[in-house]
């Protein structure tokens, strides 16, 4: 049957960082990267400075877009291979790199269901290797870091902060010929509120804020 013809399917739209992964995966590939150059002192003063700004109240949407200078003048496909060995690490040493539950579990029962999985996070591909190694289904909507002559510039499309993951999943949903009031979305923060309020079912892990809890089945 052709894709044109169905009917319109249910999709699971979830942040990344703090709500399916314990830890933050773009700033601990950065970290990995430092210590493959001996970059460690460089990128913890780097990450503090990105911390400092948040706290003084500069948006997530500045901030992000700050990070990815780390990666100028780098090479796409060098910045792959990092992905690669970095995910490769995390894989020997499972245990340090916890999934989040209970949307782990919940993904697990969508992608039983059918579902289509689609990852509305700020980090980006390379970062992300490791999780579609353990949903291989998953599609990306993340950063896209600029590139030139087959290098990074340091500068990005657009901030996946905030309206941007909204307008970033009502256009895969247009796209795609997405069932929004049957599907589901989870977050960690009030920023992802945005585009969580688009889906049926909603969780906001670690704070319930109102949110209602997504049942599956």
């Amino acid at each position: 049957m052709e894709e044109s013809s169905r009917g319109p399917g249910q999709t699971a739209y979830t942040d990344i960082d703090g709500t399916v992964t314990a830890y933050n995966t773009i700033f601990e590939f950065l970290r990995f990267d430092a210590t493959e150059h001996a970059r460690g002192n460089e990128a913890e003063e780097f990450l503090a400075g990105l911390r400092t700004a948040a706290a003084n109240g500069i948006p997530r949407s500045v901030t992000n877009a700050r990070y990815f200078r780390w990666w100028k003048s780098r090479s796409v496909t060098e910045v792959a291979e990092l992905g690669e060995r970095w995910a490769d690490l995390q894989d020997q040493q499972a245990a340090a790199w916890d999934f989040l539950e209970p949307v782990t579990s919940l993904l697990d029962a969508h992608v039983d269901s059918g579902r289509q999985l689609v990852a509305v996070t700020a980090s980006f591909e390379p970062a992300l290797v490791r999780v579609r190694r353990r949903w291989p289904q998953l599609a990306l909507i993340c950063t896209r870091p600029l590139v030139a002559a087959g290098e990074y510039t340091g500068e990005i499309e657009e901030a996946l902060v905030g309206e941007a993951k909204k307008r970033a999943v009502l256009a895969h949903a247009s796209g795609n010929n997405v069932d929004l009031a049957g599907s589901f979305a989870y977050g960690d923060h009030h920023s992802d509120l945005p585009f969580m309020a688009l889906a049926g079912e909603s969780l906001l892990v670690e704070a319930a804020r109102g949110v209602s809890a997504a049942p599956v089945s």
